[in-house]
Parts: structure tokens; C-alpha cells; sequence
């Protein structure tokens, strides 16, 4: 966080002391265009914010994220003029590579619920992001302009594909999450007009809405659909986790 707020102050003082005195403005029709497009890139952080259940408390057992995996992240930017200082974005893509680890904290160790072997229980994904975004601009200052987002996200995770509980086989693992999730958005960054392009950076805090555990999966046979739930040996992972919210911070790098 330090060094973010270091970034920033540098970011704002470099931004004020070049827009002391006019200069040539490059690309000076660049907003007035109705619509126009770009790409981005950047990284991103995973995070999971962990609600523990009854049954952590009665056995002294509890999850939390022990290490975060950094992630990428590629977009595609569609930009719409709504007024000087509105637009708004669709930005598709997809971010890739990032993991979160849950470890679990065992008070009452005579009960040995948990097996350190187990440890840390690994979530990867890999998000198709559909977002939303609504981007206020404030004035140009010669070839910057700084502004604030704020929007709606749809992700699927094509890594959530495990298809039960287990520690034994590829497609099994001990904490599971659902595919879909719906994201809030905010956050700001800088468009610096350069002589052939905008190029902007953005820094965005994702916060998911939807409680994206596992604790059941639904399955099919000849008798018709039923539904499965962990078995004994494995039920303590899940079952200390009462609600499983996504986190997701991201630093992308656009090219407009």
C-alpha cells in the first residue's frame, strides 16, 4: 500500500508540474471522437475474503488466505462519448494464472482434523470478464488527464471445472467454487496524450457480490439428478467457510 500511495503522490506531482505552463497538445481531438477502441494489459491479484461458519467456531478451525498468486490480465476496449467528461466502457478479456492458497489454523490441535500434507488448499482461476464501466474525466491538462471508474463485472471462471471433492485426482480438489460471479468495480487512474495514441494507467478494486462455494454438486444418472455433498473425510474444509466472497485487484496498462 505504501508503495502504491509513493506511486500515486509521484504520479500527481509529475502531472502538476507539467501543467504549469500551456503546451502543444498532442492528439487534441482524441475525446470528441463518438467512439473508439484500444487494447490492455496488466496484472492482477486474486483474493478471497472468508466468512468462517458456525462449525469453525464450535471447532476452533479457520481458513484465511495464506499467499496470493499474481495473475494477467489482456482486454479489449470499446469507449463510448457520452458527454466531456462521461464515457463508457466495455472492456471484455480474460485474466489468467492467478491462484489463491487457503491454509487452516487448527486451535484445538487434539482433534487433528486437519492434515498439514493438505496444506495449502490451492484455488486457481482463470476468468472470462465481461465489465461495464463508467469513466469520469476531469479536465485535459495539457497531455493528461486524470479520472475515476466505477462499473459492474461479470466474470466465468474456466477453471472452476473441478467436479468434486478429493486431493487425489486433477479434476478433484478440497474447496470448490462456482463458475459465475457478479463484480462492483472502482477505481482511477491517468490518460497521458502521447503524439500517435493515448496511453493510460488504472489501478481497479473488484469486489465480488456472490457467495461463490461449493457445498454441493449437482449429479445425473439413470435414476434422474440428485445432488452430492463432501464426504466425511473431506466436509471440514468446506464446512468451516459459511460464505466465500472474490477479491480481485488489478493494475492494467491501456493503449487507446
Amino acid at each position: 500500500m505504501k508503495k502504491i500511495l509513493v506511486l500515486l503522490t509521484a504520479i500527481f506531482v509529475v502531472t502538476v508540474s507539467f501543467a504549469q505552463k500551456p503546451k502543444v497538445k498532442n492528439d487534441p481531438t482524441h475525446d470528441e471522437k463518438p467512439l473508439h477502441f484500444g487494447f490492455s494489459l496488466g496484472i492482477n491479484t486474486m483474493d478471497f475474503r472468508i466468512v468462517p461458519s458456525q462449525t469453525a467456531v464450535d471447532s476452533a478451525i479457520f481458513a484465511d488466505v495464506a499467499h496470493l498468486q499474481p495473475g494477467f490480465h489482456v482486454h479489449a476496449i470499446s469507449n463510448l462519448r457520452l458527454a466531456d467528461n462521461f464515457d463508457l466502457r466495455f472492456t471484455p478479456g480474460i485474466s489468467f494464472g492467478g491462484e489463491r492458497q487457503i491454509t487452516y489454523k487448527e486451535y484445538k490441535t487434539a482433534n487433528l482434523l486437519i492434515d498439514s500434507a493438505d496444506l495449502p488448499v490451492v484455488v486457481e482461476s482463470n476468468f472470462l470478464e465481461f465489465p461495464l464501466i463508467l469513466k469520469y474525466k476531469s479536465k485535459r491538462l495539457n497531455n493528461f488527464r486524470p479520472y475515476l471508474i466505477a462499473g459492474f463485472n461479470t466474470r466465468v471462471d474456466l477453471a472452476a471445472t473441478k467436479k468434486t471433492w478429493g486431493r487425489s485426482k486433477k479434476e478433484d480438489n478440497l474447496v470448490l467454487v462456482d463458475e459465475l460471479d457478479f463484480y462492483y468495480e472502482i477505481g482511477f487512474g491517468m490518460d497521458f496524450y502521447l503524439k500517435y495514441f493515448k496511453f493510460a494507467v488504472e489501478l481497479k478494486y473488484s469486489v465480488g457480490i456472490t457467495d461463490v462455494l461449493r457445498t454441493r454438486i449437482k449429479k445425473k444418472d439413470e435414476d434422474g439428478v440428485y445432488y452430492v455433498t463432501p464426504p466425511p473425510e473431506d466436509a471440514i474444509y468446506t464446512n468451516v467457510i459459511d460464505k466465500l466472497y472474490s477479491r480481485m485487484f488489478m493494475v492494467s496498462f491501456h493503449f487507446e
